[in-house]
Formats: structure tokens, C-alpha cells, sequence
């Protein structure tokens, strides 16, 4: 059996997906890096040499995990440093490293050769490693449903708790996209109520429940603003959606766009998008396919550091 593995990290939980020739066969999920370390020293052994993706909710490259050097790598986990997460990913990493030497590291939105080099410069990120490879597990789909290249272009919208990342796909590419899209004017409505809880203190309940729908409704104007601006500047209709938040989502905007969800093989999946594309990307990294397809279309491999240096 040849077996390919999706490591995913975000907000403190781990995931973990197991493909073979296209098809899920394992899925886990691990509330504490001791538990996944010891999944994964129970379970890569039974399988020889698995190839292996990390996807982490950070910027970065493609990169071959045994070819990093040490500054390379506490390059690639800067993000975490301040936090207790550092150490868990760092071991992590580490061991995927010393599993395989066909392990790597999922790129973010603004490596990849699809996007253009000036979209990187409209905003701080266009969408980390984990978005990618929901990407690649959706588009995937896709073409086991025979749909071409053409027929894929569309608005990808993860509503999160924490915020949502848009992604602009054309022709089965990413082009554009949003790292955590809040609204353009949410940060400064959060600037100005929290001087204004500050400055006179308590508050009654009436006036505390002004403040909190007026946040609301400056999240979700700005947010509207934000993707009907997408939509626009690439002339596209349709949106596919997933998260936490996708029935609010599409309860508000649902009568404007054409909206579908995120197609589920079961409600038990629901939140192992990242770590199905992940495991997906390791397959079409090594193997043929339907997964080697969306790979090469999506131009990971060539999602490297240089690249985007060198890109004119």
C-alpha cells in the first residue's frame, strides 16, 4: 500500500489525513502535539517511506523538509515564535524530516507563479498553506467529477470564527486572493469602540449591546464590500464556501451570488480540508492522477522562494 499523508496545524489543533490512490483511508484529529507524535511514530512505520505534507496556517514556499537548513526553518516558523506553538511545530516538522525525505512543506497563495507578482504588494497575505490545500482537495474533486479547467472559476470563501480568507479561482488557478478578510473598515470600527469602552468605562447593558451590533454589522458590510469587490474585478459569479461561519454567510449573501457549499463525502470530514489536501498534494507530488493533475496545474512545485524573487 502506498500511502500518502496530510499533516494540517491551525488554532492549536492538529489534523491528520491518510489518502491511498485518491481515497481517504485514515483521518485524525490531536488536541496536543504528544498525541500526534505519537500517532506518528505508530503509524508511518507500517507504511514505507509515505509521502508527507505539512500545511500550516503561515507564509510560506514550497520546500523539501530534509533539504531546510536550521535558519531556513526558523525562518518558515517566525510566525510562532512568541508562542508556546513554536516548540510543538518545531518538533513536528522535525520528525517529519527524519520519517521521510519525500516530506514537505505546502506553499501560501502568494508563491504560487498563478498569482501576480503585484497582487502581493495590495496586501500583508493572500492566503496561508492551509487555504491552498483546501484548494487542491476541492479542485481535485472537481476534476473526478469531470469538470475542465474553464468550467473552475469561482470565488473560494472560508468563514472562520477568527475571520475569512477569500480566494480567487480562475481556470482552475489561484489568481488573487485575501489572507483575513474583516472588512476594510472593521479594524478601525474595533479601534474606535474600544477607545470609546475605555474613555467612559462601564457601560449599561443597552449601551453594551449597541457597541457589539454595531461591530457586527461593520464586519459583515465590510466583508460584503470586500467580496463583492472580488467578484467584480475578475467577472465572476459563483462562490464555494466552508467554515464555522458559512450558514451566516450564506444567509446574508445568498440572494446576491450563487453560492454553493463545500462538497462533504460525510459531516464527519467537515473541518479536514486542509489535511485531505494536504495528503492529496503528497499524492500528486509522487504519484499520477487525478491529484498529480491539480498539482501541476496549480504549479506547486515550482512555489519556491527564488521563484518568487526571480518572478518578473
Amino acid at each position: 500500500m502506498t500511502v500518502s499523508v496530510g499533516v494540517d496545524y491551525a488554532a492549536g489543533s492538529w489534523r491528520v489525513c491518510c489518502v491511498d490512490q485518491g481515497k481517504l483511508i485514515e483521518f485524525h484529529e490531536f488536541s496536543t502535539v504528544n498525541d500526534l507524535l505519537a500517532w506518528i511514530h505508530g503509524s508511518c512505520p507500517l507504511y514505507p517511506e509515505p509521502t508527507m505534507v505539512l500545511s500550516l496556517d503561515v507564509t510560506a514556499p514550497f520546500s523539501a523538509l530534509p533539504a531546510l537548513t536550521s535558519e531556513q526553518v526558523d525562518r518558515l516558523l517566525q510566525r510562532y515564535r512568541p508562542l508556546p506553538a513554536f516548540t510543538e511545530v518545531s518538533a513536528v516538522l522535525q520528525i517529519l524530516r527524519s520519517i521521510s525525505v519525500r516530506s514537505y512543506c505546502a506553499p501560501s497563495v502568494e508563491y504560487l507563479p498563478t498569482v501576480p507578482l503585484h497582487r502581493r504588494l495590495l496586501r500583508p497575505g493572500l492566503g496561508t498553506a492551509n487555504e491552498v490545500c483546501a484548494v487542491v482537495a476541492l479542485l481535485r474533486h472537481l476534476r473526478e467529477q469531470e469538470a475542465s479547467w474553464p468550467e473552475m472559476s469561482f470565488l473560494y470563501v472560508n468563514a472562520g470564527v477568527g475571520g475569512v480568507c477569500a480566494l480567487v479561482i480562475q481556470d482552475g488557478q489561484i489568481v488573487n486572493g485575501i489572507g483575513t478578510l474583516q472588512g476594510t473598515s472593521l479594524p478601525l470600527a474595533y479601534r474606535y469602540l474600544a477607545m470609546l469602552e475605555t474613555a467612559q468605562g462601564e457601560q449599561d447593558d443597552a449601551r453594551h449591546e449597541a457597541l457589539q451590533k454595531a461591530l457586527h454589522e461593520a464586519f459583515w458590510e465590510g466583508l460584503t464590500q470586500e467580496l463583492a469587490g472580488l467578484l467584480a474585478t475578475h467577472h465572476i459569479e459563483d462562490m464555494v464556501v466552508l467554515g464555522q461561519e458559512s450558514a451566516r454567510l450564506i444567509e446574508r449573501l445568498a440572494d446576491s451570488y450563487q453560492i454553493y457549499l463545500f462538497p462533504q463525502a460525510s459531516s464527519e470530514h467537515e473541518g479536514y480540508e486542509a489535511a485531505l489536501g494536504a495528503a492529496l498534494l503528497a499524492e500528486g507530488l509522487e504519484l499520477g492522477g487525478s491529484a498529480a493533475d491539480v498539482v501541476n496545474h496549480l504549479q506547486i512545485r515550482q512555489a519556491e522562494q527564488v521563484a518568487l524573487i526571480s518572478r518578473p
